[in-house]
């Protein structure tokens, strides 16, 4: 059976597992390897139905011998069998790792053999891969049953192990397995969770302790193949993650595929947004300080489908409403509907420069449908509470002939001319770059030469001033391009740094917000193009991308790209700026660059070619068609990156043929 036929079933049947998160160990890169891993993963693309594709989700084999009811690859189901090998998985997870397609590889397989035998493979594969100087993400499954002794082995090569408990209650799992029991999924659990206790006490008295499973376990429960309510789901995950340590619970609703029963009269496919409401009920309790019995009781035992959890608590509990997000706790802003951890965050740290307005809200991510009803601040269409620092009367009068600062451009003529307006005691009304073409008429423009002597000076400023993190909110903010922002940085600096001639203008905290939300903006698109970018392999250890990003972002993923491809050259150009970075296998460096584009020069040779096809099978494989949500996956996939990633442009130049 050909390589391209073994994906497509295998990737198929490992579709349904959700256990695919990429994070949570930091495996950096040391010397000249391929790959790391680090703790928030990457999502490198999503497919039609909306869920993430981060790492190479297969199979070892979907042959079995369970006849688990629930279970695509269960054994009386008459489906295509196939099985790889450790060489050609090494192979798959080395090629589409090098040209960025993945993050790492998910590891599971049917049980063949037995449950030892099949660990062994697993092992195996993963020991082949690793001496290949993989240094990536690996998360392996741990089949029921398994011996200490493996599931330790397993530890010491993968990043995270799980081991799926299946159904809410052991009477479930005997009922619809025959072969499982809980006790049979525990008591590898129970060997991880004791393992990575050990190894945390090991830390702390020798100097030199092997890594085991460091991105921790996971498990995964089946939503609708039993009759348990959400209530019992629920208070398993609880004690899961309290006895067993989990990073995490994922849920799966049931989908009867082909021929499969579950022998259960009550049993039918349930609402996906089942499913999505059992995870946002996981946050709650996990990270947001709900308790069990705040999220769901036991004479309601389902979760209400037609709003999220967070809302159905705040009508049961009108008393703790509206919270003033000017003075409440930060437990008590968590618990606003429309509100999330980062946006919690934001309002407990700029209400200390100013009170929170509902403007401000919204430029800092708050769904403002969601909160109005629950919430009291200032800006609200019923407030007559007066307001500090409304007066107009602290405004700065604008000058009749505006005084602005021309620089290059560049980050360092900004820092430059900051260094002439504090040096000159001179308050500019603007700085702007050369490039500005709109001149005001009675403009007094003076341009300021770049000096890196004077820039860095500045740069250590910030650093004392504004702390690293602050310094570095005004960087990524000018890498968005924003018309003015290289004047509301000037503006922000001077109001926390005032000089003796100049007195703020009392604007501080709108232009904060301003410049979090720019910032937050090409963090985002950095994020997003550390997963998108595609490389194509141009000869022997050199590889090509191309990107067009929103904003400036090739310097915030220049590290990314360093540590994880540190054995190849590459190059990622930038095609809007017309510059990018070349890897020579020491240092990335930005150089300006004028590249044709795609299908302009030679067609990619025959191996490259295998590799895309392949990677476009996994793509298509993995989908599930009666998920599909086009709405979904536009958002979390814009239109905008298609052009230069291999499973969209391979799909359209499919159905343009």
């Amino acid at each position: 059976m050909l390589i391209e036929e073994k994906l497509s079933i295998l990737a198929a049947a490992a579709k349904y597992d959700v256990s695919c998160v990429s994070s949570g160990s930091r495996r950096g890169n040391t010397g000249r390897r391929l790959g790391n891993a680090v703790p928030a993963g990457v999502c490198h693309t999503f497919t039609e139905d909306g869920r993430c594709v981060s790492l190479l989700k297969i199979l070892f084999t979907n042959f079995c011998v369970f006849d688990c009811a629930y279970c695509v690859n269960r054994r009386s189901n008459d489906i295509p069998r196939a099985a790889f090998t450790p060489h050609e998985i090494v192979g798959l997870t080395i090629d589409f790792y090098r040209r960025n397609y993945i993050e790492g590889l998910f590891l599971s397989s049917g049980v063949i053999g037995g449950p030892d035998e099949t660990m062994e493979r697993l092992i195996r594969t993963v020991k082949d891969l690793r001496q290949k100087g993989f240094n990536g993400y690996v998360h392996m499954k741990c089949v029921p049953h398994t011996s200490r002794r493996l599931v330790r082995e397993a530890g010491l090569l993968a990043d995270r192990l799980s081991v799926n408990i299946e159904l809410p209650t052991d009477e479930s799992l005997r009922r619809l397995t025959k072969e499982k029991t809980h006790a049979s999924v525990l008591t590898p659990m129970n060997v991880i969770h004791e393992t990575l206790a050990e190894t945390e006490e090991d830390k702390k008295r020798l100097r030199h302790v092997p890594a085991f499973a460091p991105a921790g376990q996971s498990t995964q429960l089946i939503v609708g193949a039993s009759p348990e309510t959400d209530h019992t789901i629920l208070h398993l995950s609880d004690r899961l993650y309290r006895r067993q340590a989990l990073k995490r619970v994922y849920y799966s609703a049931y989908v009867p595929v082909g021929n499969i029963v579950t022998d259960d009269p009550t049993a039918a496919a349930p609402p996906l947004k089942r499913e999505n409401r059992l995870y946002q009920a996981d946050w709650l309790i996990r990270l947001y300080g709900f308790s069990i019995e705040e999220v769901i009781t036991a004479r309601q035992p389902n979760l209400d489908l037609t709003m999220d959890p967070k809302q159905a608590f705040a009508l049961r509990h009108p008393q703790f409403f509206p919270v003033d997000v000017n003075t409440a706790e930060r437990e008590m802003i968590l618990r606003v509907p429309g509100i999330g951890i980062r946006s919690a965050d934001r309002i407990v740290t700029l209400r200390r420069r100013g009170r929170i307005r509902l403007e401000h809200l919204r430029q800092m991510g708050v769904v403002i449908s969601r909160a109005l009803p629950f919430i009291r601040c200032d800006g609200l269409p019923d407030t007559r509470w007066h307001v500090p620092g409304a007066n107009t009367a602290n405004a700065r009068p604008v000058a009749l002939s505006p005084l602005v600062f021309v620089t290059d451009g560049s980050f360092d003529g900004l820092l430059s001319a900051i260094f002439d307006a504090y040096a000159e005691k001179t308050a500019p009304d603007a700085i702007q770059p050369a490039t500005h073409t709109q001149q005001g008429l009675f403009e007094r423009r003076v341009s300021i030469a770049t000096d890196s002597v004077k820039a860095a000076r500045v740069w250590r400023g910030l650093k004392t001033h504004l702390g690293v993190k602050g310094r570095q909110i005004l960087a990524e903010a000018f890498l968005s391009d924003n018309a003015g922002v290289e004047t509301m940085i000037y503006t922000y600096v001077r109001e926390r740094i005032p000089h003796a001639k100049v007195s703020p203008n009392g604007v501080s905290l709108d232009v904060k917000i301003r410049l979090d939300q720019l910032a937050r903006k090409v963090r985002e698109e950095a994020r997003r193009l550390e997963g998108f970018v595609r490389f194509e392999q141009t000869g022997e250890g050199r590889y090509l991308a191309r990107i067009a990003p929103r904003y400036d972002v090739l310097p915030l993923i220049r590290n990314h790209f360093e540590s994880r491809f540190a054995d190849q050259r590459w190059i990622i150009y930038d095609t809007v700026r017309r510059y990018g970075l070349v890897f020579d296998g020491r240092t990335a460096r930005a150089l300006p660059l004028d590249m044709a584009e795609p299908g302009a020069g030679s067609r990619p040779d025959a191996d490259e070619s295998l590799c895309q096809r392949l990677w476009q099978r996994y793509y298509d494989a993995v989908n599930i068609p009666a998920r599909n949500n086009p709405r979904l996956h536009r958002r979390l996939l814009p239109r905008r990156y298609w052009a230069y990633l291999t499973e969209k442009r391979l799909m359209d130049s499919q159905d343009a043929q």
